[in-house]
């Protein structure tokens, strides 16, 4: 691969790993009430359950060795998060709206909720910043072949909202999906279904970090809480923000 192609892969994955979480929170917001009644609920049921099923086969070891087969081993998080952005996309689409809804606010409480709202999505926006937002995308290693670099090793790291909570991001999106000036059964049906999901989902992916960052990962889980943040940010003692990951793979 070539450099012009290289950037224009990384460019590519990047929008679509961000452009259908955009979507997800405009219809969030904007989750229209429809007329879909029990049908359409047991349809939008059957649509996420699909998205789920493939999300989580693909983060497991035979899922991983597939993608793996397709596009070699440095090409498995691209196509991963090319799966993840496209099928999500695809739920948003053919999600089918519900008639009526469960809440719904006026005046001042309306405009309040929206600015909460809009607080946790830029605090999502934030949280990102404080990772290796390339390494996750799988783009990291990439790019510093084609400048002719080494790839470096896995760091650990503890910035911003990760010294506080494990899992910053997964907390501000539940309470995005439940923060609604207008909880039509719509979003309704997403938001529960988001949130078990999610809870599911972590702690498999808790399984995961645990495997792939050994002991590094096993002290993180002692002193930072999962879901409840705790008010000062843990720092281990003489480290540092980052801990060298690479002694516990």
């Amino acid at each position: 691969m070539n450099g012009a192609a290289g950037y224009l892969l990384v460019f590519s994955t990047r929008l679509v790993a961000d452009l259908p979480l955009l979507a997800m929170f405009l219809f969030l917001h904007f989750c229209p009430e429809g007329q879909g009644r029990e049908g359409a609920a047991v349809f939008n049921l059957a649509l996420f359950l699909l998205f789920a099923l493939s999300h989580s086969l693909l983060t497991r070891e035979p899922g991983q060795r597939l993608l793996a087969r397709l596009v070699g081993e440095e090409g498995t998080r691209a196509l991963f998060i090319w799966i993840s952005g496209i099928s999500l996309t695809l739920v948003l689409l053919f999600w089918r709206p519900l008639s009526g809804a469960l809440w719904s606010t006026a005046g001042p409480p309306y405009w309040a909720l929206v600015i909460i709202y809009a607080a946790l999505v830029a605090g999502m926006i934030y949280t990102g910043s404080q990772v290796d937002y390339l390494a996750f995308l799988g783009m990291r290693d990439l790019l510093r072949r084609l400048r002719g670099k080494p790839a470096r090793p896995a760091v650990f790291q503890l910035r911003g909202p990760y010294a506080h909570v494990r899992h910053p991001l997964y907390l501000l999106l539940l309470l995005a999906m439940w923060t609604a000036p207008v909880m039509t059964y719509t979003r309704l049906e997403f938001s529960v279904l988001g949130t078990l999901y999610m809870m599911l989902g972590t702690f498999h992916e808790e399984r995961n970090l645990r495997r792939e960052l050994g002991e590094v990962y096993a002290i993180y889980q002692a002193n930072v809480p999962m879901w409840i943040p705790r008010l000062r940010p843990w720092r281990p003692a003489g480290s540092g923000e980052a801990l060298d990951s690479a002694g516990g793979r």
